[in-house]
């Protein structure tokens, strides 16, 4: 589906007839929530939470029963609760995750599967039209915020160092495809994907586009936005580094180098660098690629190139996102990130506490999107409207992840121990 065959598709759910995916609905359009104060979104997020129980337990016998076992009861849940309520990301394995589907979700959505890195069995994902939609439109608003501007329709132009097959299988790739074809924004894809190269998982089949490449880097369009992995736009920036005078001087006069990104771009990151094991941290990357990849502001003046990073999981609807330099990670205004103690699992919410991180969205239509991803991450106080930033730590160990599917609480023990 293209991003107004979603769009029509969702606005015909017969979930919206129900009045919290009509509340959901028109929420996720209101971009003043970017403004209000931390204690005004926190009091909405407890607020969509309650009424989110209610929907679920009215619309699944599973989720209903789960809640008494609990002892949830949706007229007085706490966000603490959710505690109780995440699965280990370990559980949407394979076909893992239809269990948790309504009864009545949306027909005709797409799956999304992880990159299958970490196990053989990626974690697969169902995702509604409605959802889709959702997703479209939140991701778009959080992009939107992080950058410090707005997207014109149909301006500028994009690479993406991924195959266009990958938008039918990562989330991620799913989000800018359909984000930028909503703005009518025209991306080309940088890596086309060889298919039959053995087996393995897709990341490992790419190779790059030339031509797309090129396109991209001679055009005079601006913005120009560049998403990447970390590992793409540091080897990239390494090929100009070791150039011989000769061919930098003539890539320059081919108006290739130094990259101009102009007016408003900027380096979209996200993936991590798994599979890599000799790249230099983050701050290194963005070092060296600032010599070779040049920006301006709207007002035409020279900036330090921007970068953006995307901590995106298959598991969620929206992602975390930071501004290199001016802001670290911050979540959608109503989606709820918690930190959760790493040995007891006991609910966390210090400052500077480095905790499992886990991730709630009220929005996701489909089922109780509440999960940990497996990754440690801390929090500090942010002027901004979350009232939180969060860095990201590592990944879970092997050990620490057997510990958190032992230790995730009563969702856990309710899926374990059912007939």
């Amino acid at each position: 589906m293209n991003a107004k065959e979603i769009f029509d598709k969702a606005s015909q759910s017969k979930l919206l007839k129900d009045s919290y995916v009509e509340k959901i609905w028109n929420l996720i359009g209101d971009k003043s929530l970017f403004q209000k104060s931390p204690d005004y979104l926190r009091s909405l997020r407890k607020s969509l939470f309650r009424d989110a129980l209610k929907f679920f337990s009215s619309n699944s016998e599973y989720y209903a029963n789960m809640f008494e076992r609990l002892n949830i009861n949706p007229k007085n849940a706490e966000l603490e609760d959710l505690a109780k309520l995440a699965v280990p990301s370990d559980i949407l394995r394979g076909e893992g995750h239809k269990q948790f589907l309504i009864k009545n979700v949306d027909e005709n959505g797409e799956y999304f599967m992880s990159s299958g890195t970490t196990n053989n069995v990626p974690v697969k994902i169902y995702r509604s039209p409605l959802d889709l939609a959702i997703m479209i439109k939140a991701n778009t608003d959080l992009f939107e915020y992080v950058y410090g501007d707005y997207l014109e329709p149909g301006n500028g132009l994009a690479l993406f160092m991924a195959a266009p097959e990958l938008r039918y299988r990562l989330n991620f790739v799913a989000f800018v495809h359909l984000a930028l074809e909503a703005k009518n924004i025209p991306l080309l894809y940088g890596m086309n994907l060889v298919e039959g190269s053995g087996g393995g998982p897709a990341w490992k089949k790419l190779v790059p586009n030339k031509d797309n490449i090129a396109k991209f880097l001679k055009s005079r369009e601006e913005p120009k936005l560049f998403f990447t992995a970390p590992a793409g736009i540091y080897l990239l920036s390494k090929q100009f580094e070791e150039m011989n005078f000769v061919k930098r001087l003539m890539y320059k006069l081919a108006s290739v180098y130094p990259v101009q990104l102009g007016k408003g771009g900027v380096i979209v990151t996200g993936g991590g660098t798994k599979g890599f094991t000799d790249l230099p941290p983050y701050q290194g990357i963005v070092e060296i690629s600032r010599k070779h990849f040049k920006a301006k502001d709207r007002s035409g003046r020279e900036v330090s190139t921007p970068f953006m990073d995307v901590l995106g999981m298959t598991e969620t609807l929206t992602a975390m996102i930071d501004r290199f330099d001016v802001m670290d990670k911050i979540p959608h205004p109503l989606s709820e990130v918690f930190l959760l103690d790493p040995k007891t699992f006991e609910w966390r919410n210090e400052d500077n506490f480095e905790g499992v991180v886990g991730i709630y969205n009220p929005f996701t239509t489909s089922w109780l999107e509440v999960f940990y991803p497996g990754d440690l991450m801390k929090s500090h106080p942010s002027d901004r409207f979350y009232g939180k930033e969060y860095v990201y730590v590592r990944r879970l160990r092997v050990e620490e992840g057997w510990e958190l599917q032992r230790a995730c609480g009563g969702t856990l023990e309710e899926l374990m121990g059912r007939s």
